[in-house]
């Protein structure tokens, strides 16, 4: 069992397409590759943690609901502020504001949106929200303030695992790389790595 991590689908969302440049002519060929990506990376013992956004559902949270599903049968969700309707009481997964993973020697703190991690936390932050429309401030990996964006258009749309994040940071802390911009980025560092 691994544990992979995404966030910002955006499913059933069209203005989603124009304001992050997704490579996609139609919601439906969006949902298509969005969903193809996902089932080709992500078996089916593997376990999601969503950082937020599935779909656009601010007012109806069954369809995030009903995404998550076809997504996977193991997830936790965080919630971002387009699941704001979902009703936590009405699924059979969790339902968080936010939690804390630990993989190797590093701790990970799971958020939405990185501004609404507590100021006592040290470790390492998880989040998304911010897209890829802030590439110098928001990129895959910003080491010099231990944030990675999980952003789905920052991973080419595919889940990434966990211990390929703790390589990734091995990685950065090696050749002292402060920024990593994607996930192309990521697996051009990766491929000169022990």
């Amino acid at each position: 069992m691994t544990r992979y991590l995404i966030s910002d689908h955006h499913f059933d969302h069209d203005n989603i397409i124009g304001y992050c440049d997704r490579p996609f002519t139609s919601v439906g060929e969006m949902h298509d590759v969005l969903l193809s990506r996902f089932h080709e990376t992500v078996d089916p013992d593997d376990t999601l943690y969503h950082l937020g956004d599935v779909a656009m559902a601010m007012r109806d949270g069954e369809k995030t609901g009903e995404w998550l599903g076809r997504l996977s049968e193991s997830a936790v969700l965080v919630r971002g502020n387009h699941d704001a309707a979902l009703d936590p009481e009405n699924v059979d997964y969790p339902v968080v504001s936010a939690c804390v993973l630990e993989a190797g020697d590093y701790r990970f703190y799971c958020t939405h949106r990185p501004e609404d991690t507590p100021e006592w936390w040290d470790g390492w932050v998880l989040h998304g929200h911010h897209h890829n429309n802030h590439p110098e401030e928001y990129p895959f990996v910003r080491a010099d303030e231990k944030r990675v964006n999980v952003s789905a258009e920052l991973l080419d749309y595919r889940p990434v695992a966990l211990p390929s994040v703790v390589r990734l940071l091995e990685a950065c802390a090696e050749r002292d790389r402060r920024l990593v911009r994607d996930r192309a980025a990521a697996d051009e560092l990766l491929e000169g790595s022990p």
